[in-house]
């Protein structure tokens, strides 16, 4: 009996060896996985032309400027069809003349030619008010210096977003408070924000009629929203960040600031966090989670990859790479025209 026993077993090896060898293509899964890429950056405070002297660098190397950073993002880009580009706010406020004369709209149009999808709103957006601050989005000339470059203002063709920030008057958001990017079938959401004090360090006038409610508790209970809504992978792009004791631009030596507590008291469902605001460069995971910043002033593009179960929709592995914006590749024609036009 024993034998025979011995026997079967060995049949139903020798079965399963001949079925597996028979049909390759059945055994194998096809397509279980997607790969987002996400760049980021933060804090670029219309730095259209590269900064000078050491805003201009990261460690010994030049870097930044719009012409190069449309170039880089590009190269980028062209690695993985779902590439989504995101900027965790300041965009635009603190600008150099080359913006500011122009209440921004250079750097608005900047952004529409390398084809940014999404900015959380950060304080300085809201230097010039709420008012101004929807015209970078609807467009339209400035109401009292009109259209200073001589033809009209389209405004963003990226979406601007504020889950945090909201009228005192309805608690309506001024910005829709989330976007949901389907990647080849794979629903990826970004939840945009600023820091809760925005209103204290910004001017009355700037934030008059606006409530800035705390950023974890907003962020959790539009990924509940999100949840319900069958999305698994959640991104927040959140204008409050920290700083490093030591490392360099890709380390997370001893990080501390606010970005640390905000993130613990997350939803474990976040999957990343792209931050900003103290213009630190830095690459961490704090509560498994992903936490990134890419400095100031155009000088860092933060690379994401998120490869996301296409069944499930959970993010099953994730890495990020702060790349320096270097100065020796070709630049972008199109923005050095924008560049020489302001």
């Amino acid at each position: 009996m024993k034998r025979m026993r011995l026997r079967s077993v060995h049949i139903l090896i020798l079965a399963a060896v001949l079925l597996s060898m028979a049909w390759p293509v059945a055994a194998a899964p096809r397509g279980d996985t997607v790969t987002v890429q996400i760049l980021a950056l933060n804090d670029f405070h219309g730095n259209l032309e590269p900064p000078a002297g050491s805003s201009g660098r990261i460690g010994t190397i030049n870097a930044g400027g719009v012409e190069y950073l449309a170039t880089h993002i590009a190269n980028l880009r062209a690695q993985n069809p779902n590439t989504v580009v995101v900027s965790a706010g300041d965009l635009i406020g603190a600008s150099p003349l080359i913006s500011a004369l122009f209440h921004d709209e250079p750097t608005i149009e900047a952004f529409n030619l390398i084809g940014l999808d999404y900015n959380a709103v950060g304080n300085h957006e809201f230097d010039e008010g709420a008012a101004e601050l929807l015209r970078m989005q609807k467009g339209g000339c400035h109401p009292t210096d009109g259209c200073l470059d001589g033809d009209g203002f389209a405004g963003a063709d990226f979406q601007f977003l504020a889950a945090n920030v909201i009228y005192s008057d309805s608690g309506k958001t001024i910005f829709p408070p989330y976007a949901v990017e389907n990647c080849r079938g794979t629903k990826v959401a970004f939840i945009g924000m600023t820091l809760e004090g925005t209103q204290t360090i910004v001017t009355p006038s700037g934030v008059a009629g606006l409530t800035f409610l705390d950023e974890a508790d907003a962020a959790n209970v539009y990924v509940q929203e999100l949840k319900r809504r069958g999305v698994e992978t959640i991104v927040i792009l959140l204008h409050e960040g920290g700083a490093q004791a030591g490392g360099d631009y890709n380390s997370c030596v001893g990080i501390s600031g606010p970005i640390v507590d905000i993130v613990n008291r997350l939803d474990d469902e976040v999957d990343a966090v792209i931050s900003g605001h103290t213009h630190n460069a830095y690459n961490c995971v704090i509560d498994g989670k992903l936490v990134t910043s890419a400095a100031s002033f155009g000088r860092l593009v933060t690379k994401v990859d998120l490869t996301i179960d296409r069944k499930s929709g959970d993010v099953v592995e994730m890495q990020a790479n702060n790349n320096i914006v270097t100065r020796d590749v070709a630049k972008d024609a199109r923005l050095t025209d924008l560049v020489m036009r302001y």
